[in-house]
């Protein structure tokens, strides 16, 4: 086999180690880091918005169609995402409840098409119900303890990175 000696990737090893480092400051700044989330996701939404008043104007120029829910959504996504700016704290609350109703959300789907597993075998449809129901449990427990779920949210941040971190240092070499 013929192997060519790769380069050592500079920018992939810098990447790696910022990803390390946000996940450091992720871990040692938890309610920074659940701000910083917060305004990213305002800005986002304000972005969105702004394009979506756009697309509008461009529906209306090219196909002569206008359309009232466009502005109006653009308009309820700018306002949003002012007020996710505007108040940082509302904004990680919010933040934390949309992770555990989504949570709950997934829970709750899991339970409903667990019956499609029966297919599979009894242990197999048992286990899943079982997984789906601890699924449940935790989900209620992040939605009624938003500090668990505050935290949550940051475990799971700061796991993010620094693996990202640790791939792609692995990867430079």
């Amino acid at each position: 086999m013929n192997y060519t000696k790769r380069r050592f990737d500079w920018f992939g090893f810098i990447i790696g180690l910022i990803s390390l480092y946000a996940g450091y400051l992720v871990l040692w700044y938890p309610l920074g880091s659940l701000s910083t989330i917060a305004a990213i996701f305002g800005v986002y939404v304000i972005l969105r918005g702004i394009y979506q008043l756009w697309f509008g104007s461009q529906m209306t120029r090219f196909l002569g169609v206008r359309s009232g829910w466009t502005v109006f959504s653009s308009i309820v996504d700018i306002l949003i995402g002012v007020l996710f700016i505007a108040h940082l704290n509302f904004g990680v609350m919010v933040f934390i409840y949309m992770f555990a109703i989504w949570f709950l959300i997934d829970a709750i789907f899991q339970l409903t098409t667990s019956r499609l597993y029966h297919f599979f075998g009894k242990k197999y449809y048992i286990a899943i119900v079982i997984l789906a129901i601890l699924n449940l449990i935790f989900a209620l427990i992040l939605l009624f303890n938003p500090i668990l779920a505050g935290g949550v949210i940051i475990f799971f941040l700061a796991f993010f990175f620094i693996t990202t971190g640790i791939v792609e240092i692995i990867e430079a070499f």
